[in-house]
């Protein structure tokens, strides 16, 4: 039954096929020596010293948390959220390696168990080339970097695990019980954004012992819009202002739109304040030396684009494209000692959040040598501004583990140099703060509100 449900995989996808692996009278006769070799055929003879082979090392790579015959077996038939991807750096030994990068990506839970494979490998394909070119430009760096972290084992010992009929039976049952639950539950059904305010009472999102997500209320959808999402906050002349991504009914193009809160939180009638050909979301305000600018996103016009407000909230100006040919997402900054830093998201093949920085915000942007700063579903995209509570700097992330979108990740960056960057994740915001949520993926706050996006079906009439 494994073989029938692996075959029939493999003709879908086949990323896991045989690689034959090289006889060490091959690797010996090689004429002359690479810079570095990466290892995809199995487990290497352990008598091979990888300084022997290349340079620099030898990189290997481990699919999946279980040593399972089908890569992410487990992963899947158990309905895991993630699968992982390891890369190891080996420069003393085949059995011990450096854990120089981890990738968790979406686990895709359907049938057909080898598609689960494309995200992981094209990561994996992705990553492999920036440690390469990490490696060509800056070996000394990369090794002096490299040779500080642990050396572990690079191997499974554990037997190898075959899935017996009983359980691939059980499995093809799960899954397509699960398609026929979420097919039921989802028909005549749209999935839709919305926000929701609270006034802000100081209620801390940093601690899960006392995190309180009650007390919000929707914010009205202005008339002709379907969906509102990535909410920001901005106050200006004493008045309260809420931007946003709106998407109008029978589109699929988001806009930015924008409207001024009352004193009870009602909004005034929405204002378009940005609309481009392409799409628009994400509107992070951004003041500096007594202006205001803005950072939207406009990952499918591939670039990253600066504007000026030359009167707030309802006039821009283009001033500046730091980053082109290259679609990134959700650009988030925070200005320390006079350094801007810049968080932004890749979206293909995979998520990973790459750090920039730069003395003024119009550019140049240059790459931190910490990159990049997370390769995890978990915790890539941002998910809001970056904020400070008591002398503590967290950054609110997206985990896109479930779906995109599901939940908040709110970490604590507890190293932020021109140099080094380190963060910790501290609370989860889960979409349970109001029922039938399928997620939630902004926060933001102001002075006198609190800010949140919810993801629900609704019905195509516009009912839940």
């Amino acid at each position: 039954m494994l073989d029938r449900l692996y075959s029939k995989s493999r003709s879908q996808f086949d990323p896991f096929g045989p690689i034959s692996t090289p006889s060490r009278a091959y690797l010996a006769a090689s004429s002359s020596i690479p810079d570095v070799i990466i290892w995809l055929a199995g487990r290497p003879d352990a008598a091979l010293h990888p300084r022997s082979l290349a340079t620099h090392g030898v990189f290997s790579v481990q699919f999946g948390s279980n040593n399972d015959v089908i890569p992410f077996w487990t992963e899947v038939a158990r309905g895991e959220t993630t699968s992982t991807a390891r890369i190891f750096w080996h420069d003393e030994s085949f059995l011990q390696g450096r854990l120089v990068r981890t990738i968790e990506s979406p686990t895709a839970q359907g049938l057909f168990i080898t598609e689960n494979g494309v995200v992981p490998v094209f990561a994996t394909i992705r990553s492999l080339a920036s440690l390469c070119v990490d490696l060509q430009y800056a070996p000394t760096r990369f090794e002096d970097c490299a040779c500080k972290l642990p050396s572990r084992p690079s191997t499974d010992a554990a037997p190898v695990h075959c899935p017996s009929n009983l359980e691939v039976a059980a499995f093809a049952i799960r899954k397509l019980r699960r398609s026929a639950t979420l097919r039921f539950n989802s028909r005549g059904k749209q999935l839709r954004w919305f926000a929701a305010l609270r006034p802000n009472d100081g209620q801390a999102i940093t601690d899960s012992a006392s995190r309180n997500l009650s007390g919000f209320h929707e914010v009205p959808l202005p008339k002709g819009v379907e969906q509102m999402a990535d909410p920001f906050l901005w106050e200006a002349d004493g008045k309260q202002f809420l931007l946003f991504e709106e998407v109008s009914r029978g589109q699929s193009r988001g806009r930015l739109g924008c409207v001024e809160l009352a004193a009870d939180g009602s909004p005034s009638e929405m204002g378009i304040i940005l609309d481009r050909p392409y799409h628009l979301s994400y509107p992070c305000v951004v003041p500096e030396n007594g202006e205001l600018f803005l950072l939207p996103e406009s990952a499918d016009s591939q670039r990253v684009d600066l504007y000026r407000f030359v009167r707030f909230p309802w006039e821009l100006e283009l001033v500046a494209s730091p980053v082109t040919g290259v679609m990134l997402t959700d650009t988030t900054p925070v200005l320390i000692d006079g350094l801007w830093y810049f968080f932004s998201t890749t979206i293909e093949p995979f998520m990973e959040t790459l750090l920039f920085t730069s003395p003024r915000l119009e550019g140049p942007w240059r790459l931190h040598p910490a990159n990049p700063v997370s390769t995890s579903i978990k915790n890539s995209r941002s998910a809001g501004n970056l904020f400070w509570k008591n002398a503590r700097l967290f950054r609110p992330t997206q985990d896109c583990s479930v779906c995109y979108g599901y939940a908040i990740t709110i970490n604590e960056v507890t190293r932020l140099t021109p140099t080094e960057f380190q963060e910790r994740p501290v609370t989860h915001l889960l979409p349970d703060w109001m029922p039938a949520l399928e997620g939630t993926h902004t926060w933001n706050e102001s002075s006198r509100w609190q800010v949140i996006d919810g993801l629900r079906l609704v019905r195509e009439s516009g009912s839940l």
